[in-house]
């Protein structure tokens, strides 16, 4: 299933990189200048790994000096990257099964961008609301009193665990009584 929501419209742009010839110390320093967990690297204009804590914590813990190892000597190599154009449900599924928590996107061969899984839990709500929308179209059925669904109700705003759908509003069982002694 596709949500219709690309990867570069949710990436974040304004690609930060590392050469694989600088040292880790000057990685770490581009890193926490622009407040980012992991960085790009690119040589000769093509991406050919990325550096990432989890790479710095296993350096660290191995007493390699930050000062004088290069990047290319602690970064990931396997890349898994994807195209601009790609639907987010694409990007999640290949970082989890390449178990990584970032990837470079591309478009027309050139890194345009980072999406990571912090770009996709913030669209998480509006992507949850786009399936569901687009299953109530597809099936054109009304899920009329159907119970089940936990979240927050539509007309009170309270958690429930048992919400229903009323006319396409989800409501909790209080809210749902109080309609029900309308009609």
């Amino acid at each position: 299933m596709e949500t219709g929501i690309k990867v570069g419209d949710v990436m974040a742009k304004g690609v930060v990189v590392a050469r694989p010839d600088e040292t880790v110390r000057r990685a770490c320093d581009i890193m926490a200048k622009h407040d980012i967990s992991g960085i790009s690297v690119v040589d000769k204009g093509k991406v050919v790994g990325m550096l990432t804590q989890g790479d710095l914590v296993q350096m660290i813990a191995n007493g390699k000096n930050p000062e004088k190892t290069k990047v290319r000597d602690i970064m990931g190599k396997k890349l898994a990257q994807l195209n601009a154009d790609a639907d987010v449900i694409e990007a999640a599924r290949m970082m989890v099964d390449k178990a990584v928590k970032r990837l470079p996107v591309m478009r027309d061969g050139k890194l345009v961008g980072v999406i990571t899984q912090g770009d996709i839990v913030r669209i998480a709500p509006s992507v949850f609301d786009l399936i569901f929308e687009k299953a109530k179209i597809e099936s054109c059925i009304l899920l009329e009193d159907e119970i089940g669904m936990s979240g927050e109700c539509e007309e009170c705003g309270n958690f429930s665990e048992s919400l229903r759908n009323v006319n396409g509003t989800l409501v909790c069982g209080e809210c749902f009584e109080d309609i029900e002694a309308k009609v």
